[in-house]
């Protein structure tokens, strides 16, 4: 839906005077492949495959001298390397013993446990190869930080605030990052939570979403994700090798090893396409690595362990056979084989809908598709303003993924929601198949209440937060339990009504009448009775309320 009022001057401004100092982030290899045939400096950022200790005999570089010749890959740009500690007679750029010693334990590190290094340096001729001579080696673990500084972050939501905005609310807007694509509020909340980087493995968020053909699900990737943060499509079909996907080591050299497409985007997220055509043995191999962030790979003597701590998006199409008038809804996701229930266990968010926008959306979706093709987003203020908003909140997610909200004040709260919707058959039997009760799905849930405080960039978790994700979570239960109602959700509590009762908190915790409760804060009937319905107010028989306290906004 395209937003009736525009984003305020002030905020617009703001985040042009902040992206005009931001600068693109190095996460491979190729601008250090593109600099192959000059001499100038250049860095770059990839995971070494491959290390050779060389001895040099030469009477020029002096005496016990070593050269480390190494192989730097992103996982699609393979760059040779060197450094030394010969003297510059023998060969310029040389290095101390001691820095070289730590070179090697860096590179090692690399090697053994998949940690990303950048790297800086430059082409040499050295005999009859071009090799890339580095003079700067360190590690990068991958998650990257923001280029958003703290004043930049507080002052965006303050401006936010002054003109009764959240981050969020910007974000979800079509005139700043869904232009080009029409979605549904939930889906579009799903997706900016699949933008937040997992820093370790609880912050993990896997998403499936399961629909007819021609829903849109590849452009969400390419016109709404990529443009905001780093995410590599995985190959379908035959084209999902284990190999590729995971990184192997070569038959020949057991000190080499190639690096696979999940350990390659470490912290950060990568998006599969037309799941339906993976085998079950793809499958298999994903199941450690979604539940712990890591892969392991053993050869001979040799275990080399790879960080895959990501957020993995699966997208496909229900079997051929599907007949939604005769199969049950999970019957969408058999597509996953016999790894179906672990697969649904691991996934944060499921939505099963042949449908993701309805028969309503129609109009909506085919003015987008006319504005795409005729151009209207790649020229003049429109595109100027996107590309804005992409990279303004392409720092501003990596701002709040470092924020660190605590759960455990509020796990009181969690238990409760999550003790409500654990005991619903349709959530046993989406969900509990196999067993009375699934704890993956408890931790699932409590990440996504986190989740949501770091999109309304909240260092402290709040009812709101909490309110998000209940709604979110159902929405996806319900689509995989078509009886499941809506109307069963929250029980009509929004954040109109929590503004409502903060202020009434605040400023009359106890009315004597009806009267003096309108006296303090405009409020309907309706969310009156949801305020009472909830545990909120109390309403006691000689007409006066009273305002709980513990219900709050803030716990």
């Amino acid at each position: 839906m395209i937003m009736s009022d525009a984003i305020p001057a002030e905020i617009s401004t703001f985040a042009w005077e902040c992206v005009q100092n931001f600068e693109e982030t190095v996460l491979d290899m190729k601008q250090v492949y593109n600099m192959k045939v000059f001499d100038d400096e250049c860095e770059g950022s990839g995971f070494c495959t491959k290390i050779e200790t060389v001895g040099i005999n030469h009477k020029d570089a002096g005496k016990s001298k070593v050269m480390l010749k190494f192989n730097l890959s992103d996982g699609e740009y393979s760059i040779p390397c060197v450094t030394h500690n010969a003297k510059e007679k023998y060969l310029a750029g040389g290095i101390e013993d001691d820095e070289l010693a730590h070179m090697l334990m860096t590179l090692t590190e690399s090697q053994k446990q998949g940690k990303r290094i950048e790297v800086r340096g430059r082409y040499i001729n050295f005999g009859k190869k071009r090799v890339f001579l580095c003079n700067n080696i360190k590690i990068d673990d991958g998650f990257k930080e923001s280029q958003m500084t703290k004043k930049q972050f507080d002052k965006f939501k303050k401006l936010c605030s002054k003109n009764k905005l959240t981050p969020l609310d910007l974000a979800m807007r079509d005139d700043t990052l869904w232009a080009e694509l029409y979605a549904k509020e939930y889906l579009k909340k799903a997706i900016l939570l699949f933008l937040l980087s997992p820093s370790k493995k609880q912050d993990m968020i896997h998403i499936g979403i399961v629909s007819s053909h021609g829903e849109g699900k590849d452009h969400l990737v390419e016109r709404v994700i990529q443009p905001v943060a780093p995410c590599r499509m995985a190959g379908s079909g035959k084209m999902a090798t284990i190999p590729g996907l995971f990184g192997a080591m070569s038959g020949d050299d057991l000190n080499a090893i190639e690096i696979g497409l999940m350990p390659k985007m470490n912290h950060e997220r990568v998006a599969v396409s037309e799941f339906q055509t993976w085998g079950d043995e793809t499958f298999g191999e994903l199941m450690n690595m979604m539940a712990n962030g890591r892969i392991e790979m053993q050869k001979g003597a040799l275990d080399i362990q790879r960080e895959t701590t990501l957020n993995l998006l699966f997208l496909g199409n229900p079997p051929h056979y599907y007949d939604e008038e005769k199969h049950d809804k999970k019957e969408m996701l058999a597509a996953f084989g016999q790894y179906t229930y672990q697969i649904i266990s691991r996934l944060t968010l499921i939505f099963t809908q042949l449908s993701l926008n309805g028969a309503e959306a129609k109009d909506a979706i085919r003015m987008a598709i006319i504005d795409s093709m005729d151009g209207v987003f790649e020229k003049g203020s429109m595109k100027e303003d996107l590309d804005m908003w992409r990279t303004f909140f392409k720092e501003y997610f990596r701002y709040v993924s470092h924020i660190k909200p605590q759960i455990k004040p509020i796990m009181p709260r969690i238990n409760s929601i999550y003790d409500e919707m654990e005991n619903r058959p349709q959530f046993k039997d989406a969900f509990c198949i196999r067993s009375t009760t699934d704890n993956r799905k408890y931790q699932e849930f409590a990440n996504l209440v986190r989740g949501f405080a770091r999109l309304y960039g909240d260092e402290r978790i709040t009812l709101k937060h909490l309110l998000e994700a209940q709604n979110i979570f159902e929405v996806s239960l319900q689509t995989l339990t078509e009886e499941f109602p809506l109307s069963a959700m929250m029980e009509g509590v929004d954040e109109d009504v929590i503004a409502i009762y903060q202020k009434l908190l605040k400023d009359c915790p106890v009315a004597e009448s009806l009267k003096d409760l309108r006296a303090t804060v405009k409020i309907t009937n309706d969310q009156l009775d949801v305020l009472i319905r909830s545990g909120a107010i109390t309403k006691f028989e000689n007409g006066a309320y009273f305002v709980n306290e513990g219900w709050g906004g803030e716990f």
